[in-house]
């Protein structure tokens, strides 16, 4: 009698967990199925959600609780975090955010692929994209190994797939199907380091984030043409993979500047100049002397040039007893930087009269002035300003050649 009823127990045991889904613990909480990320925020926060007959109902958040996200979207506001009930919430410095990693969204929703993450064609043959999910239908085109698809949604065998070609410019996105077996999720990511200022590219020249010496990139593979595909700061793409190293690239520190020549401007080349505050001025100086650049300055209004206000104005140096000089006059403008060599670190250099201590300098060193990063030579940090060969660069304006 006893042995049945250790039997039946053990039965009715086994049933109940066969039942019972096993929960996903990340991050010290329970992942849902559809989630993609946790949010904190560092004070408490009202968040609203948009009701059917056009109100909104608001909700405060508690400082340090955690909340699901669902998914972002963006609006004018920016960025904005999709959470349970309909809330949204805009992605500010007061939100604290974590994706939930791909593996681990698989793993709840018990699928092997996720519906808008990237996959890629993992079969040395590459896969043909379908119009229906079947073998037999009409192939739209066929792509090659490593091309990276958007998972639009599962379809049994299949995978409905957004595709942004590679090789023809006239197409924009495919979408199609392609069978699950010939797809595989984006392998871990190898670091590797960028040896020069590259650009990461959805498909060769198409520009989508430029990248400067020394940043780390994840690496998940290599095409058969030497192109690596990465990602970083969440923005995926292709880069030369000889463009990468697989040890960190440092930037070398020096102690000292010996020479004003270290930092001086090209005296035959244009020097451009831009300032943001108290008004937005926009110049481009000609060179009129060895030591001497003029030009007009442009008032900018609402990220538009006005046509009206031109101010004429002067950028020269001097050079006494190896104390450079820099010198902006307008009518405006009377901005003096004066930096004594031999140029040490932690000297002090003197910004309008005051003083900045220099707490780097660089023999090279990638910088994004304009957009885009460049290699400047000798830097030298100083409080607010970045001072270097062809470059004087401040909290509110620059000048520099290009």
């Amino acid at each position: 009698m006893k042995k049945w009823i250790v039997f039946f127990t053990l039965i009715i045991c086994l049933s109940f967990q066969s039942n019972t889904k096993a929960q996903v613990i990340w991050d010290g909480a329970e992942i849902t199925k559809g989630q993609t990320g946790k949010l904190t925020f560092s004070k408490d926060v009202k968040i609203y959600k948009k009701n059917a007959d056009g109100t909104f109902t608001s909700l405060v958040v508690k400082k340090g609780e955690f909340y699901r996200v669902y998914g972002h979207e963006y609006s004018t506001v920016g960025k904005v975090y999709k959470m349970s009930g309909g809330y949204r919430v805009q992605a500010t410095n007061l939100v604290i955010y974590k994706d939930v990693p791909l593996a681990i969204q698989q793993q709840v929703a018990g699928e092997k692929f996720t519906v808008g993450t990237p996959i890629f064609s993992s079969s040395a043959k590459g896969v043909s994209i379908k119009e229906a999910p079947n073998s037999s239908a009409k192939t739209i085109m066929h792509t090659p190994y490593g091309a990276v698809f958007k998972v639009v949604e599962l379809s049994g065998d299949y995978v409905k797939v957004e595709y942004n070609p590679r090789t023809d410019s006239t197409i924009d996105y495919v979408w199609g199907y392609v069978p699950q077996d010939y797809v595989s999720n984006l392998p871990e990511g190898t670091i590797q380091y960028v040896k020069d200022n590259v650009d990461v590219s959805v498909r060769p020249g198409w520009q989508s984030q430029s990248l400067k010496t020394g940043t780390s990139v994840a690496v998940y593979f290599t095409t058969a043409d030497g192109r690596a595909y990465v990602s970083s700061n969440k923005i995926y793409g292709y880069l030369p993979a000889s463009a990468l190293s697989k040890t960190p690239i440092m930037d070398k520190e020096l102690l000292s500047l010996a020479e004003p020549s270290n930092i001086l401007f090209d005296a035959t080349k244009k020097i451009s100049l831009s300032q943001t505050a108290p008004d937005y001025y926009l110049a481009e100086f000609s060179p009129t002397a060895s030591n001497r650049w003029q030009g007009y300055m442009q008032l900018v209004n609402d990220d538009e040039i006005t046509g009206g206000k031109q101010l004429a104005g002067v950028l020269s140096y001097a050079l006494v007893n190896n104390k450079l000089t820099y010198h902006l006059a307008s009518e405006v403008h009377d901005h003096k930087i004066t930096i004594q060599f031999p140029l040490k670190v932690n000297d002090t250099i003197y910004i309008n009269g005051n003083e900045q201590k220099v707490t780097k300098i660089y023999e090279h060193l990638s910088l994004s002035i304009t957009g885009s990063y460049e290699t400047f030579n000798n830097v030298v940090m100083a409080g607010d300003y970045i001072i270097a060969k062809g470059l004087v660069k401040g909290r509110y304006d620059y000048w520099v050649q290009l």
